[in-house]
């Protein structure tokens, strides 16, 4: 096997696990998934149908092979050219696998220098633009609809500033990776782009990682791609329709997973990842929380978050480990070992080095498909993206109609910090919080949304406010930076089960940007974007409270990380979990 997997937990969830296999067993699971019987997720002609054209990622490792020479000479052209850096402009499924392989692998010596821009925060955008030298840079422009928003604005940012260096010459420091018949691939035509990626029209964006859409950015850094394709085609083979269920790699972490949640209520999947594959969490995080957080139910992935004491977990939780050789591996193994000593669940698997990520892509695709028919949803549509989209338009129309944001009516202030949401009476912030994190059950999980740049003083005290709520409610959380997540756990946050409790923060731009051709900036926009999920996640009832810092965005996150840890401290509150 190209994957050496274990599973270990309390006796009492084999056989769960082993009835969910038998199950699937019956079924025919495996000869159905690569027969594309639609029927095997649903039972609605509508439904099959959209189905059936969005299978493509089974066999895209094989057309990718096919095509590797293409992408390769491309690549030459590009490093002959005198291309030092790539910027990929893009969300979701568009930006996650080249995020990963940008961080697993890094840039090969000759190779280009990778910028993942994922964002609409213009701090960012800035932060890019100050690092790489325009003359020397290619941006690759990436969109299955070709219609994304912020896509299409970064391009026409970053066109206008190559227009005023080059000229009419410009689109040749752009390419295109897309759906044929789309927009961008129009635009990149009309543009005269240096090159047309035109990816199989047959795959969802977060099943797209083996496809264009990670391979061209990843080649551009030197991934060797033939051996990245190789490793996903040695699991294919494992996954294969003549292997049985209980053996087949790709059914049983789909099974395990999908029978833990319904039956025993363990529906948060924690990714314990070692130090040189960390980023895997963001590629998978969204392939389990968009595939499978719809109709009132779904998996809760938990990447990134730092792994506590058994104290610090219910029982709603499975551990998965994706254990590198020869990456710093043991504080981890200390820390997986004290909880499954303690009961928890946990699901293994040994890497013999970065390159077999190429056959983690595909068994956590086949796995999460698989899920999907257990859990009796379509795996691969997202209902409730396009609602989020919809809610940013409506209000870039009234920002562009009234020239001002929408804005809610305020329910707190306290110095720089003011809270939108459900008033509660509350004289203190430490009150505020209290109260609204009052309603936390067991079983809940904390989503921690950040509309703000992310930079390491971010991250530190995102991390920080995130273990301290997890210490002290015993409950999952996660961190997504916006608007990237909209295009990931946003999906789960609004069609899942409502057992999410929901923080959204905003800070101020220390810089704003116009947008080219647009009445609004980069920080109207990611305002507009905010505001939309605000709206949203209001509509489907859920808990959810927007919190903006005005002053000192560090300051602001220590100050609400005390007001919490003072609220729980002062109540003396204990939250035991059966």
């Amino acid at each position: 096997m190209v994957l050496e997997s274990h599973f270990r937990g309390p006796n009492s969830l084999q056989p769960v696990i082993e009835g969910g296999l038998e199950q699937l067993a019956q079924q025919n699971a495996a000869q159905r998934i690569w027969n594309g019987d639609a029927s095997f997720w649903k039972s609605e002609s509508q439904a099959q149908a959209a189905i059936r054209e969005r299978l493509g990622w089974l066999t895209v490792a094989n057309l990718m092979q096919q095509k590797r020479d293409e992408i390769i000479d491309f690549v030459n052209g590009v490093r002959q050219a005198g291309y030092q850096s790539a910027v990929l402009l893009g969300m979701g499924g568009s930006s996650l696998c080249p995020e990963v392989l940008r961080l697993t692998f890094g840039s090969a010596p000759g190779y280009l220098k990778l910028f993942v821009l994922d964002t609409t925060d213009p701090d960012t955008i800035l932060s890019v633009e100050r690092q790489i030298d325009l003359n020397t840079t290619l941006f690759i422009v990436a969109s299955k609809s070709g219609k994304t928003l912020e896509t299409l604005s970064q391009f026409k940012y970053f066109y206008d500033k190559v227009s005023r260096l080059v000229g009419a010459n410009a689109g040749e420091r752009f390419i295109a990776i897309t759906d044929p018949g789309t927009p961008l691939e129009q635009l990149a035509r009309d543009h005269h782009f240096r090159h047309i990626f035109s990816n199989p029209p047959d795959i969802g964006g977060r099943y797209s990682a083996l496809s264009y859409f990670g391979l061209v950015p990843g080649a551009l850094i030197g991934v060797d791609i033939e051996k990245l394709l190789s490793r996903a085609q040695e699991m294919m083979q494992e996954c294969g329709a003549d292997h049985p269920a209980q053996d087949n790699p790709g059914l049983w972490p789909g099974a395990a997973l999908a029978t833990l949640a319904t039956q025993q209520g363990r529906n948060k999947i924690t990714f314990a990842l070692s130090p040189g594959i960390a980023s895997f969490g963001l590629w998978v995080e969204q392939l389990i929380a968009e595939s499978t957080g719809k109709e009132g139910r779904g998996l809760v992935p938990i990447a990134s978050e730092q792994l506590g004491r058994p104290q610090d977990y219910g029982n709603d939780r499975v551990f998965v480990y994706l254990r590198l050789y020869g990456s710093q591996n043991s504080q981890l193994n200390d820390a997986i070992e004290t909880l499954v000593a303690a009961g928890q669940p946990e699901i293994s698997y040994d890497l013999r080095d970065d390159y077999d990520l190429g056959a983690q892509f595909f068994l956590w695709e086949f796995a999460v498909a698989t899920a999907g028919h257990i859990l009796n949803i379509n795996p691969f549509n997202e209902p409730n993206v396009q609602e989020s989209k919809e809610n940013t338009n409506n209000i870039l129309a009234q920002y562009e109609k009234q020239g001002k944001l929408p804005e809610p009516q305020p329910v707190f202030q306290q110095g720089t910090i003011t809270i939108y949401g459900p008033a509660n009476g509350a004289r203190s912030l430490t009150d505020y919080l209290h109260t609204f994190l009052g309603q936390v059950q067991p079983g809940d999980y904390i989503a921690i949304m950040a509309y703000v740049q992310q930079n390491p003083e971010t991250e530190g005290a995102l991390e920080d406010l995130r273990i301290r709520l997890r210490d002290l409610y015993k409950v999952a959380t996660t961190v997504g930076y916006g608007p990237r997540f909209l295009h990931s756990t946003g999906q789960l946050h609004k069609g899942g089960a409502n057992n999410g409790v929901f923080i959204q923060i905003t800070g101020q731009d220390r810089h704003d940007m116009a947008i080219p051709g647009e009445p609004y900036t980069f920080g109207i926009l990611k305002a507009a974007q905010a505001l939309g999920d605000f709206y949203s996640l209001e509509h489907h009832q859920r808990r959810v409270i927007s919190i903006h810092i005005a002053g000192n965005l560090g300051q602001g996150l220590y100050t609400i990380e005390r007001a919490v840890s003072w609220g729980e401290e002062s109540a003396g509150l204990t939250r035991v979990i059966q």
